[in-house]
């Protein structure tokens, strides 16, 4: 499938082909048609799937760029990880309005405030500084409706499960989810049931 098959807005579709993106990669097929009709899902897959930008381009053509408010959440284990997928959503949203920002430990959290005073829709967060923002500063989580889970089996391994229970508790609100890992642990599928509400699952890795 092309991307151009898909109803995106045309400032992404003009972005992703001065990219060079023009097939979906597997990951991107399936996924798509359901976080497009909103629906919750599990995608089993490996880094290097295409899975970034499977989040990424979603949520610039879903967001609302004349609001200040976090509408977009995605989750993630490390600071890498962060700055990977604000670096992913940056060049998608060039022409829309859209800004993304990451907050992870060990940076200045005034600046880190002082940029979400500013304006932005889509927030990339480590679980540790995600929480201490919720304590210490005016963010808040009322306005997302798309919230991204990425290598939850590692923010497992690193001890974020409370964490991530804790900003699933801060979301009462009606939000879609999408859980990205790359094996599914009790705890993921329990927090999955708990959580996800009819969740597609999608598996694409490899045997």
């Amino acid at each position: 499938m092309k991307f151009s098959e898909l109803n995106l807005k045309p400032e992404i579709l003009r972005a992703l082909d001065k990219k060079g993106y023009t097939e979906l990669t597997p990951i991107q097929e399936q996924t798509f048609p359901h976080v497009l009709a909103g629906r919750d899902l599990i995608a089993l897959a490996q880094t290097g799937s295409g899975k970034t930008a499977a989040c990424a381009i979603p949520v610039v053509q879903s967001v609302d760029p004349s609001s200040k408010e976090v509408q977009a959440l995605i989750l993630v284990p490390t600071r890498e990880l962060a700055l990977q997928y604000v670096d992913e959503i940056a060049w998608i949203a060039k022409e829309t309005g859209v800004s993304a920002f990451a907050v992870y430990g060990g940076f200045s959290m005034d600046i880190q405030k002082s940029k979400l005073a500013h304006g932005v829709q889509a927030l990339v967060a480590t679980p540790g500084r995600l929480i201490d923002l919720l304590y210490n500063s005016p963010l808040r989580l009322a306005d997302v409706r798309y919230f991204v889970l990425d290598e939850a089996d590692e923010m497992l391994n690193q001890g974020f499960l409370p964490d991530i229970e804790f900003v699933f508790s801060c979301m009462v609100h009606e939000h879609h989810t999408m859980l990205f890992s790359a094996t599914m642990p009790e705890e993921i599928k329990q927090l999955s049931q708990r959580y996800l509400k009819n969740p597609v699952m999608i598996e694409l890795i490899a045997e």
